[in-house]
């Protein structure tokens, strides 16, 4: 790479984006939020920053965004200033006049969301490649993707869920959920207005989730405070919860995407079936941190799940692994531009 060009990953998320530059170990992991000034429309703070503001910044002065919803991109606007601010956040060279920038975006974004992706990025100094986010949460768990065996992969992001099966280097079969994490937090805020007349924030409620979260009964379930509004005072107050019940909150999505894991097993060819089977599948993404998850799938599916350190950042490192050596994975790189 020349002096004047840097090389830059950024696995763009609905809750969180995390960018990786070529010559640095380590991720940035910025919140998918910006705060926008209501009358001048320019960017008064991005990431955590604007995540604090949401929901106690007056609504006159200041829009709140999240730029993508699912997973793509849904305030144009919104996502070219957060795109900017990314490129600026991960750049090391400051004479740099080139980026070469890798993006994922989900196997089921259609071909208008993948131009939309394009078109944000290309307002830079940029050559813009995509990767679709199962090659590169496979490559992340240190899979062959290009073997004739299959691997599958299931990766639970802050807006979608996507089960997929890879082989030969291409996509076997891919089932979509276009609700995860978020629809998770939203979930319990809901829920526990509606049964305790309690409420509480989005970002109190991604808290509890990550720290209690459960997908499967433990040996140590326990009784937790929350701090937010009760309804029935009109005051700032506490109430308790218990895991049991938090995992209550949450099963209805759980269920479908342990659902939509049995249909997609079911809907695989009969050889890769097999190879799935005994090899077990990968869980990736924020949302395999909730507690859980491999007894559930080995208890009601008998199917064994890998959860790799840091699942959260499977996807980064996949990206960087194709960063790193773009030949190598230029066909992954060539199907991820086809239109689905």
């Amino acid at each position: 790479m020349g002096i004047f060009r840097e090389r830059i990953a950024i696995d763009l998320g609905t809750a969180y984006s995390i960018v990786a530059h070529e010559s640095s170990a380590k991720f940035l992991r910025i919140p998918s939020n910006i705060a926008l000034d209501a009358a001048t429309r320019s960017p008064v703070a991005y990431g955590d920053d604007a995540k604090i503001m949401m929901g106690k910044a007056p609504v006159n002065q200041f829009e709140l965004i999240r730029p993508l919803k699912d997973g793509v991109i849904s305030n144009f606007e919104a996502a070219g200033h957060y795109l900017s601010y990314l490129v600026q956040r991960s750049r090391k060279n400051p004479l740099a006049l080139q980026y070469d920038i890798l993006v994922c975006v989900p196997w089921g974004a259609t071909a208008v969301e993948v131009k939309s992706y394009i078109e944000r990025v290309k307002s830079f100094r940029t050559s813009i490649k995509l990767v679709r986010e199962p090659f590169a949460a496979a490559l992340g768990c240190d899979l062959d993707v290009f073997s004739a065996n299959g691997c599958t992969v299931i990766d639970i992001g802050g807006g979608t869920v996507e089960i997929s099966t890879i082989a030969h280097g291409h996509m076997i079969f891919c089932s979509s959920i276009r609700a995860a994490g978020n629809a998770m937090d939203q979930m319990i805020v809901e829920k526990m207005l509606r049964q305790k007349l309690f409420e509480v924030g989005v970002n109190t409620a991604e808290e509890i989730k990550m720290k209690y979260g459960s997908v499967y009964p433990e040996d140590d379930e326990e009784e937790f405070e929350v701090r937010g509004l009760d309804r029935r005072t009109h005051g700032p107050g506490r109430t308790h919860l218990r895991t049991e019940t938090l995992r209550d909150f949450l099963e209805p999505l759980i269920l479908e995407i342990e659902n939509r894991l049995k249909s997609h097993l079911k809907g695989l060819p009969p050889d890769i079936q097999r190879t799935v089977l005994s090899q077990g599948i990968y869980l990736v993404g924020g949302g395999a941190l909730l507690k859980g998850w491999k007894t559930r799938f080995q208890k009601k599916l008998g199917v064994h799940v890998t959860i790799p350190e840091e699942p959260q950042y499977a996807v980064i490192r996949g990206m960087q692994k194709i960063l790193s050596k773009p030949r190598l994975y230029r066909s992954l790189l060539k199907v991820s531009q086809a239109n689905h």
